[in-house]
């Protein structure tokens, strides 16, 4: 669970700048700035880990830059399409997988 906490926290750090996202071009540097303190941003790194590790294990998942909506929510929207095609691909590959070590005997 460490890893895959170093890996998602990592690959949040270098996908691009969520205030940039927030916000319009001519939004000014100050305010940027404001913004960056309020989400926590301009801590350090590793204080920075340690509450995305703590607010993961507590299942807070917190409100998506892009879409201003509760994490969890969006989760919640997309979890029956997503169970369908994990299903979906289990059935095929067990089906496909019996077929073809039927077939092999």
């Amino acid at each position: 669970m460490i890893a895959v906490g170093i890996i998602s926290f990592s690959m949040f750090r270098f996908a691009g700048d969520p205030v940039n996202q927030m916000v319009g071009i001519d939004t000014p540097y100050a305010e940027r700035m404001e913004i960056r303190k309020s989400l926590g941003l301009d801590d350090p790194i590793p204080v920075q880990f340690a509450r995305y590790f703590i607010n993961a294990a507590q299942f807070k998942l917190g409100i998506s830059y892009q879409f201003r909506q509760p994490v969890a929510t969006l989760l919640k929207e997309r979890m029956p399409a997503t169970l369908e095609l994990a299903i979906c691909a289990t059935i095929l590959a067990m089906v496909f997988g019996i077929l073809m070590e039927s077939i092999r005997r």
